[in-house]
């Protein structure tokens, strides 16, 4: 101890130490005192410079009673048992006395009670205490706890000096179960639905309440046996709140005349437990009235279920068939009953019914197409919810003669050339009327009398009225010889007439072929081949014949094909066929192969043929980007085919002409245009699709090759020589031809190519299928995800987990899959985008804001006037605004629909707005803003709600008989891209009005897939994302930095910042702490604000390993309202009630998601009303779910201090107990938002501005993992790879199990496709995992940017850069103005910079605002230097980028001069010696030690070095003469300023730990500092001339040495 705590010494020459006691007094007692004292005494010879000697001194103090008792807790607290008997033991009360106990009676303790209850009968004290111990006793029998439940006593406790402390015992009776129960109520009277069937409901219908005075019972509940009718229909269990639940355990039926009037039974408590009725005392009886309210749960009944009817096929539209009719016995027979058709029985609705159920047709019957029609009529009541019952009628359709005759099969004899006239075929005939009904055979045949005059007199055809068996048939004969070589085939068309009445008659067309002999010698011959090898993965493959120029064509058999040398080593031939295979592997290139043909019968033999291949590897980017068509009449040979065999010489093929149009339609390079596929679909009559590529920078998107060939489709006609039937291949385009509803185009590209071999030419392209399925492909979840897909946008990164696959997104791009999600038009443009596909039921929505009021915002249609011979297909949807209310156009190709909705306010308010579309098969329903703006009514007697939606929704019938909308044309956003047609031509009711929007556009989602915005396929005033709100939240100091962890959702009026899931704080800065949910553990919350009743927002990050759990509620105060967000079996649900009186749950879940991987998740819930969406990491495809319907109630009262849970809810069992059921347990929950405003989570945090964490029980901070791999050891060459609470051995990173699973390998990321743009993936070792080589252009790690030249040219906008750059730097006037003379002028930019770009136009202004680009087209930003490239991307030009770059390094040079002057002005100042130096250096010394140590080794030279500056060059350097009279202050002061202006000045941030010899020394005074260690001697004369301040300081250092006597504090 410090010895200064106690005394002081005093030090005499004469050798003698003297102890005085210290100012303060001395205390020994606890809890601050010492009872004794130990310290350390040293002597030092030699005036204090010689060896050191010591001794210990100890001080007993002697104690006093100076201390009071005391009770240090104030108040305790004891219990005792109601009805006890007096001196039971209460407790002990102890106090402290910090006295010396061995002093005297000090520390003796006496208990008294100074305060006590006293007994009102008796007068009698209740308590007693013993004197010596403090044990509190009962002095009187037989306390009662319901009298007094608590006492309260003052003890007194003395010591034996007399000194007193006082405590306070408070003693709580506890209680015995010693008072009967009572019901709260007499009679207890509830009302409940009559149950529906068999069915029981399992919550409890009344609830009932007990008073007993006891504190603990152990109440149960029953129902008294034959105590009153339904006593046998129900049964009571007691709740963990001690409170009574009657539950059904019978069916209840309204119809039943005995149960109508209600029940009436009597019901019993006891507190004592189960079956304990022997003791009346704790029995209490009441009585229950239940009534009954009648539902529906009867369905309708028909007369006639079943009915059948003949009709004829030819019957009229219209035509009665039959009556239904169907009665209700709900409502006492009095119910409403409606009637409809099931359409799944009556596809094509043909079939109608009336209000009063009569069944008629409305379209017309085809007994060939349906014979029998089993039609589903349904009769539907009245009830909520209704019930339906179903009947069926049979209509059996009747056969008229309607179809005329054709061939039994497709005939295509051959005749061989040059033979004479021979019978060449026998023609059979069939007929889809029925034969029974005679309207069939016999058939008569005969050739058509308008045949060509060389048909008829090549050909005939007798009618043999015996053959076929009596049926009739056609024997066609040849009248002459043929030559292959002059015609290949013939078309003979053949009439055949029926017997039906009336007799039926049709033309059929028979095809000759001429069979070929090999009547001609062979020539050399050339052919070209071109290979497009797909990805470069092609496997060895036919690549053509060999070809030689011989008329005969089918004289394979009779040659034999050599090669003139050696084989080629990446080419195999077949001697026989004479195919050319190319080997897998063979490079991109060109091949000149040559071969020598033989033909037998003519003997020619070495007959040269040379080919040459062109190889050409067409990248992924070029398949998946391709445009397509489709043509008729034309096969795939004919369309490559470069040989006219009519006219014997070299043509332009097809395909040539059709690529150099493309290279012309699309303004590019012919070698940047690729046809790769041509594919024969159909041979009879051909039709054949046809694939094509073309590249500027990226491949251009599908929409623009499909849109521009479709607008440019009969030029390409004319110039090609082709018929196009459809551009945009679609097998889902005609209504049920491929499928009877929903229909997605699957395409399927296979790495085995299709060879297309045309004599002098062949093509080896790739094969690519659109394959029909009849499903909606964004609905359909069948499949895995895959990165193989390439899911992910704009260069996302794709990763693969247990879950599927998930994005990580450039900066920038918001959606789910790195999709843009907002763009922004400028009322004069437009953006083309992928058609809608086609589901037979959809679900379209957007987002806009805009102040204009007139504008398109959607379009699907035709773009292009229809072909006059096509199938017409006229389908169309256009979402309009007209005068700011909305406008919805639709049409199913048979007839248009018009949806309008006025709204309250009109959307061209600049806030953001949304709009839903619907469509199914027959209704289209328009919704604006969820119908928030919906007029509701809703009371608490259980009265149907009132929900006026007229202001917020729209919904019609389409028009008759088309079921789905089927659009291929580009989707149009933001206004039209349309060549001028009538609508007319369409046979259009109503036409869009074509007025281009002004304003953003966002969140387009169609079947929950959203829309990428990012690079139309062609697009005109229209830029990626919405500036006009993007620069609000820029200026605004709260969402400025919101791109950061935020997305900016302001208005045009308004800045908003939407914080990133895991982001909170006004400008989304701060991370949110996770919390662990342990088992029980709950959170519960108090609002300080207002829930909406009509919408609910929830938003919560969450990861489990868990399958089922409670994630967060909110509910009213009965907990009869609610909506739950819960995991279920590894999904996600939310259920919802809005129904106070009944029970109307809905549940939407998402069935396609497991969410007990360990990953983080989040998770977003709306309800607005009765519809709800769920959405889960974004929200799109399979972690989307919806409900959109308003019916029943639209409100949920949520109790803001009572329903409101995070990890479940806690119902309490007890006094003290509680258990929380469905509890999130094991898992961690984050980030939870209710309406957007972020709630707390404890431990983290307990309070928010939006609410506070009344009660939280077992929660943990933030989300660590169980550590798993701690006890594991894998297998080589497995790891452990923590999964959070999980692990797995498996392979690490770039590595995949190999295929027997004992081993690891690489994995091959280029499977993954991840290079864009063309670029060829390099597969590289597991730590690098691949490498992208890009194209000219590209560059980035996956190809995925675009390269800008980098040409040196400064434009005028370049140099006007710069110059501003100098002016801000040199100029004293604000920025727009310049001096002239004393003042500052207007500075017109426009004329002296000229800064406007690319052809802009300046406007100068004489504000802050100084000048104004309007930018040409294709340019934007300030000065116009900004150009909107065709991929979409808005790059700065070059010059401009210098300009900056030149502007920055001026301003860089700039710092750097006035750096280096500082820097040389500074260098002349010397740094002070160490002598120099007056820091003080303070060492704690320890207290104790001894011995003949040297107290003296302290040395100070190393601080004295200072840190940075020059080093000293001798140790000695006098200090300067300061003058007569120094001021050392001053001299101070300078050095302080010079030290704070110098950069290079310390001190540093700097730490150094210092060790010198004697570092423990105890050294007794700061004299000991004059005796350094030094070899040189040290000088401190100096110091006498630093004034009187530092006298003291001079002395001891001084020549003279110091007093030889001082005083210290410290030893």
């Amino acid at each position: 101890m410090a010895i200064r705590a106690a005394s002081k010494t005093e030090s005499l020459r004469a050798g003698v130490c003297l102890l005085r006691p210290a100012p303060q007094p001395l205390d020994r007692d606890q809890p601050n005192g010492r009872a004794q004292w130990r310290f350390t005494v040293f002597a030092q010879d030699e005036g204090g410079e010689g060896l050191v000697g010591y001794t210990d001194v100890q001080v007993n103090l002697k104690d006093i009673n100076d201390n009071n008792p005391s009770f240090p807790q104030g108040v305790y607290f004891g219990n005792v048992t109601e009805n006890g008997t007096a001196g039971m033991v209460v407790m002990t009360m102890t106090a402290v006395d910090y006295d010396d106990p061995q002093e005297g009676t000090n520390a003796k303790l006496t208990y008294s009670i100074e305060k006590n209850v006293i007994e009102e009968e008796t007068g009698s004290p209740i308590f007693d205490i013993e004197p010596d111990t403090g044990v509190i006793k009962t002095a009187v029998c037989c306390l009662d706890r319901e009298r007094t439940p608590e006492y309260s006593i003052q003890v007194v406790a003395i010591d034996g000096g007399g000194l007193k402390g006082t405590g306070t015992a408070s003693i709580r009776v506890k209680d015995i179960n010693d008072m009967p129960p009572k019901f709260t109520k007499d009679e207890w009277c509830t009302e409940v639905d009559e149950t529906d069937g068999t069915t029981l409901p399992d919550m409890p219908i009344l609830t009932v309440t007990v008073h007993d005075e006891d504190e603990t019972n152990k109440f149960q509940y029953k129902v008294i046996e034959n105590s009153g009718l339904g006593a046998d229909k129900f049964t009571m269990v007691r709740n963990n709140d001690g409170t009574g639940s009657l539950k059904i355990v019978q069916p209840l039926d309204y119809e039943d005349p005995l149960q109508s009037n209600g029940f009436r039974f009597k019901i019993q408590v006891n507190d004592k437990g189960e079956d304990n009725d022997n003791d009346k005392y704790h029995v209490a009886y009441c009585w229950v009235v239940v009534r009954l309210r009648d539902i529906n749960d009867n369905k309708p009944q028909f007369d006639r279920p079943n009915i059948e009817v003949r009709v004829f096929e030819n019957a009229e539209i219209g035509k009665s068939l039959e009556t239904f009719k169907a009665t209700d016995p709900d409502q006492g027979g009095k119910s409403h009953v409606t009637y409809a058709i099931d359409r799944s029985s009556d596809r094509r609705r043909q079939f109608a019914i009336s209000p009063e159920g009569t069944v008629n047709i409305q379209r017309s019957l085809d007994r060939e197409e349906t014979p029998r029609h089993q039609v589903k009529i349904l009769a539907i009541d009245d009830g909520v919810p209704p019930k339906t019952a179903t009947a069926t009628l049979t209509v059996i359709v009747e056969d008229i003669n309607d179809n005329a005759p054709t061939f039994l099969k497709d005939y295509r004899p051959v005749l061989p050339e040059h033979t004479s006239a021979r019978t060449v075929v026998e023609v059979l005939a069939t007929d889809d009327d029925d034969r029974s009904k005679s309207n069939g055979p016999p058939f008569i045949f005969r050739m058509d009398p308008s045949a060509d005059d060389v048909i008829r007199a090549s050909f005939k055809v007798e009618h043999d009225q015996k053959g076929a068996n009596g049926d009739g048939m056609a024997v066609v004969s040849s009248l002459r010889s043929f030559d292959r070589e002059q015609q290949k085939e013939y078309l003979i068309p053949i009439v055949i007439k029926d017997s039906g009445n009336p007799a039926m008659s049709g033309t059929s067309t028979l095809t000759v072929i001429i069979g070929d002999v090999n009547d001609n010698k062979m020539q050399s011959g050339s052919k070209e081949i071109f290979v497009y090898n797909y990805m470069g993965q092609a496997p060895d493959t036919e690549i053509g014949r060999v070809y030689v120029y011989d008329l005969d064509d089918w004289d394979l058999p009779d040659k034999m094909f050599y090669w003139e040398s050696s084989e080629h080593q990446n080419f195999k031939l077949n001697e026989h066929t004479g195919m050319i295979t190319m080997k897998h592997g063979t490079r991109d290139g060109k091949y000149h192969l040559k071969f020598k043909v033989f033909d037998r019968k003519h003997t020619q033999t070495d007959v040269p043929a040379n080919v040459t291949v062109t190889v050409r590897e067409i990248p992924h980017d070029a398949v998946i980007n391709s445009g397509s068509i489709r043509i008729s009449g034309i096969s795939d040979e004919d369309f490559i085919r470069v040989w006219d065999y009519r006219t014997q010489g070299v043509v332009r093929s097809k395909s040539d002409k059709f690529r150099e149009k493309l290279a012309e339609l699309l303004h590019v390079d012919r070698e940047n245009v690729d046809v790769f596929s041509v594919q024969l679909r159909r041979r009879n009559p051909p039709l054949t699709d046809i694939r094509f590529a073309a590249h500027g920078s990226p491949y251009y998107k599908p929409v623009r090759l499909n849109g521009l060939v479709l607008m440019k489709r009969e030029e390409i006609e004319k110039d090609v020589g082709i018929n196009i039937t459809m551009v945009g291949i679609d097998e889902c385009l005609y209504e049920n031809q491929n499928c009877e509803g929903s229909c997605t185009n699957q395409m399927e590209i296979s790495n085995l190519p299709y060879m297309v071999n045309a004599n002098k030419t062949a093509l080896v392209g790739v094969r690519v299928d659109i394959i029909p399925e009849c499903t909606c492909g964004a609905r359909n979840f069948s499949k895995e995800e895959s990165c193989r897909s390439s899911p992910c946008h704009n260069g996302g990164r794709c990763q693969e987990g247990r879950n599927g696959v998930t994005c990580s997104c450039p900066s920038g791009y918001s959606g789910p899959r790195c999709q843009q999600t907002a763009r922004s038009f400028r009322g004069n443009g437009w953006a083309w985008y992928q058609p809608l596909e086609m589901c037979d039921t959809s679900h379209l929505s957007l987002e806009f804001a805009t102040r204009h009021g007139d504008g398109t915002l959607l379009y699907n249609g035709p773009i292009v006037p229809p072909e006059p011979e096509e199938e017409l297909v006229s389908d169309f949807i256009a979402l309009e605004l007209e005068k700011g209310n909305p406008r919805l156009l639709i049409d199913f190709g048979s007839g248009t629909l018009e949806l309008k909705v006025k709204p309250k306010h009109t959307l061209d308010d600049g806030e953001w707005h949304r709009i839903d579309v619907f469509w199914d098969t027959e209704t289209v329903q328009l919704v604006v803003d969820f119908c928030k703006g919906a007029d509701i009514d809703e009371t608490e007697n259980g009265a149907a709600p009132v929900f006026d939606d007229s202001s917020c929704r729209a919904s019609g019938t389409i028009p008759p008989f088309n079921e789905y909308l089927n659009v291929n044309a580009p989707l149009q956003i933001g206004g039209f891209y349309v060549d001028e047609f009538e609508p007319s031509s369409y046979h259009w009711q109503y036409k869009p009005h074509g007025k281009s929007f002004d304003g953003c556009i966002r969140n387009i989602f169609h079947n929950s897939k959203l829309y990428d915005l990012a690079h139309p396929g062609l697009s005109r005033n229209s830029v990626a994302g919405c500036p006009q709100t993007e620069e609000l939240c820029a200026q605004s100091d709260l969402t400025f930095r919101c791109w950061e962890h935020g997305i900016c959702t302001g208005s045009m009026t308004e800045a908003r910042c939407q914080c990133l899931p895991g982001w909170t704080g006004p400008s989304c800065s701060v991370p949110t702490v996770p919390t662990t949910f342990k088992p029980q553990s709950y959170v519960k919350y108090a609002l300080s604000f207002d829930p909406d009743k009509y919408s609910t927002i929830m938003q919560l990050r969450f990861r489990t390993r868990e399958q089922n759990g409670e994630l967060f509620r909110v509910s009213d105060q009965h907990n009869r309202e609610y909506g739950i967000l819960e995991i279920k079996d590894r999904r996600l649900h939310f259920k919802f009630n809005l129904n106070s009186i009944r029970t109307e749950e809905k549940d939407l879940w998402l069935a396609s998601m497991y969410v007990d991987d360990g990953q983080w998740h989040t998770v977003r819930v709306n309800r607005h009303g009765s519809a709800a969406f769920l959405e889960l990491d974004g929200g799109e495809g399979r972690r989307y779910n919806e409900t959109f319907s308003f019916t029943g109630h639209q409100w949920l009262i949520v109790d803001k201090q009572e329903g409101v849970y995070a990890g479940g809810k806690a119902e309490y069992t007890g006094v003290r107990t509680f258990e929380v059921y469905s509890d999130f347990q094991k898992g961690c929950l984050d980030d939870i938002r209710l309406e957007g405003k972020h709630l707390p989570l404890p431990p983290g945090m307990n309070g928010t501005q939006w609410g506070q964490a009344t009660m939280a029980r077992n929660l943990e901070r933030n989300c660590p993992s169980n550590n798993p791999c701690a006890n594991v050891i894998c297998p080589d060459p497995f790891e452990c790879v923590d999964l959070w609470n999980e692990y797995e051995c498996t392979c690490g990173v770039g590595r995949i199990m190999s295929p027997d699973g004992k081993g690891c390998m690489d994995r091959d990321e280029c499977l993954d496709k991840p290079c864009e743009n063309g670029g060829h993936c390099f597969n590289e070792d597991p730590r690098t995992r691949y490498r992208c080589e890009c194209p000219d252009g590209f560059w980035g790690e996956n190809c995925e940017l675009v390269q800008e030249g980098q040409t040196l040219k400064l434009s005028m906008g370049a140099l006007a850069a710069i110059l501003v750059c100098l002016l801000v730097i040199l100029s004293i006037c604000p920025a727009g103005f310049r001096v002239q003379g004393h003042q500052c002028v207007n500075e017109n930019e426009c004329l002296e910079w000229k800064p406007c770009m690319n052809g802009g136009t300046c406007i100068d202004y004489d504000d802050e605002r100084r000048y104004e680009c309007l930018c040409s087209r294709g340019f934007t930003g300030l000065d116009c230097e900004l150009e909107l490239l065709e991929s979409g991307i808005i790059t700065p030009s070059t010059d401009f980028i210098i300009a900056i770059f030149v502007c920055a390094v001026l301003l860089l040079i700039l710092v750097l001069v006035f750096v280096v002057y500082n820097r040389r002005r500074e260098a002349h100042i010397k740094y002070p010696g160490p002598d120099d130096d007056v820091r003080e250096n303070i060492i704690n010394y320890d207290d104790e030690g001894g011995g003949e140590d040297d107290m003296t080794a302290f040395d100070i030279t190393p601080l004295q070095i200072p840190i940075g500056g020059p080093l000293p060059m001798t140790a000695k350097i006098p200090y300067p003469h300061l003058g007569p009279d120094p001021n050392v202050g001053i001299f101070i002061e300078e050095h302080k300023k010079r030290a704070d202006s110098d950069p290079n000045a310390p001190p540093f941030d700097d730490l150094r730990n210092y060790a010198y010899e004697g570092g423990g020394s105890t050294a007794g005074s700061l004299s000991s500092l004059a005796s350094g260690t030094d070899d040189e001697q040290q000088e401190f004369d100096y110091l006498g001339a630093w004034g009187p301040r530092f006298d003291k300081l001079a002395d001891m250092y001084g020549q003279d040495g110091g007093s030889e006597e001082e005083e210290e504090d410290d030893v």
